[in-house]
């Protein structure tokens, strides 16, 4: 028996075991990762378990990553919302005035839930003393790199500085053709804002303070900015690069670098059709600094359950908390994490797997991981889309890389006093 099935109390555990009969969709669950070719049989087989060890059935229902959001409101609007819902780790404030979100606090209990998971993802679900959510698996998002591709380009060691970094692109260049040397997400607001995030603070700039203030227009954004727009000039990016494009140019070996969380290697098994053959290939590094001695960053990264009930209410023998007492069993916990290629959340599934190579090695290229800026706001859909505007804007030569800072910060501020206005 595991940890977290043995502290939820005997009475749910019994129930979680018991073999009643099942009813046609006795729960339904949305899922990004189930609308992903590469990893619908991983979930469907999570779920096709869950059906024959707790005789319940689940209904899923998968969109797309950029469209969980959109749908989850939608659904809300109609009354609609499934029992449980994935999300990406930054979207969790933009819900959490959602009346019908449950704090599983009052599921299981605080204690409970602090003796069985790692703090680390935990804290990813707790807003305001809330866990409005639990880790489904966790990891960072950090830079990975092609061995295969830096060899032909002749480059022996990961780079270790921005201006390291700088040569190595022009070597791949240079050496190798029709490559896009670092697929740098120039596209998708939600994406764009994970690569300029990182390098502001590469740059030793930041977006929005720990206080709220919006503090981008400094010389450190200016120069990170700069930094991406020169990439794209020298033709060391390219325009109309998305996270899903990332993938496909490093695993077919027309991309060297791209920032990514650890499930990367999961889609580049897949993108190149050389399966667990194309690892050999994948190496996580630690995100470039700006000058020797440094710290490297990575953004914090997990994905969350949540669950919606009426009124925000619930119980451990609901069959929606019985799928979520499964999905962190140390049965799926220390299998579905490395399937996706991510760390588990709960301390037994963490410790089972501590000699996992890959994993081993992201942990150790992680450095200062941080948490997402932007995406702990209530409004962060719109923070997002308006760094993602102004840095598309400079990246495709549309505006100078000052008038997008200019421009950025005056926008974000605006956002932010209407958001505190609407609290």
């Amino acid at each position: 028996m595991n940890t977290f099935t043995r502290l939820i109390g005997t009475a749910a555990v019994a129930l979680v075991l018991g073999s009643g009969a099942a009813k046609a969709a006795d729960l339904s669950f949305m899922s990004f990762t189930y609308a992903e070719e590469a990893n619908k049989a991983i979930v469907q087989g999570v779920l096709d378990n869950f059906q024959k060890a707790e005789k319940l059935t689940v209904e899923p229902l998968g969109f797309a990553w950029g469209d969980m959001q959109k749908n989850i409101f939608l659904r809300a609007r109609s009354k609609t919302l499934p029992d449980i819902a994935q999300l990406s780790e930054r979207w969790l404030p933009t819900f959490a005035s959602l009346d019908n979100l449950v704090d599983l606090n009052t599921v299981y209990g605080k204690d409970k839930l602090e003796v069985a998971f790692a703090p680390d993802a935990l804290a990813m679900g707790n807003i305001n003393g809330k866990q409005l959510a639990l880790p489904l698996l966790s990891g960072s998002i950090g830079m990975v790199a092609n061995k295969e591709v830096l060899a032909k380009a002749g480059i022996n060691d990961a780079p270790k500085t921005v201006d390291d970094f700088k040569k190595a692109l022009v070597a791949v260049r240079d050496k190798v053709p029709n490559s896009v040397p670092y697929s740098m997400a120039t596209k998708n607001n939600g994406s764009i804002l994970i690569d300029f995030m990182v390098w502001n603070w590469v740059h030793g700039g930041r977006i929005i303070d720990d206080a709220g203030k919006v503090v981008v227009d400094s010389r450190q954004s200016r120069d990170a900015l700069g930094f991406m727009v020169g990439l794209m000039k020298d033709r060391l990016a390219a325009p109309e690069i998305d996270r899903p494009d990332s993938r496909r140019l490093l695993a077919q070996g027309a991309s060297a670098f791209y920032l990514d969380a650890p499930q990367t290697r999961t889609f580049l098994r897949d993108f190149s059709g050389k399966g667990q053959a194309f690892d050999a290939n994948v190496l996580p590094m630690p995100t470039p600094v700006l000058k020797a001695g440094d710290k490297s960053v990575s953004v914090q990264w997990g994905h969350l359950l949540v669950q919606f009930a009426a009124n925000g209410k619930a119980k451990a023998d609901d069959p929606a908390d019985k799928f979520l007492t499964y999905i962190i069993s140390d049965k799926v916990q220390t299998d579905l994490p490395l399937k996706m290629s991510a760390l588990p959340v709960t301390k037994s599934a963490r410790a089972a797997v501590a000699d996992d190579a890959y994993l081993k090695n992201w942990s150790a290229a992680t450095g200062d991981a941080r948490r997402n800026e932007v995406g702990i706001w209530s409004n962060a859909a719109d923070l997002t889309n308006i760094i993602g505007e102004e840095v598309q804007g400079a990246l495709l030569g549309q505006k100078s890389a000052d008038d997008a800072i200019k421009s950025m910060q005056a926008r974000l501020t605006t956002s932010m006093e209407k958001a505190k206005k609407s609290e």
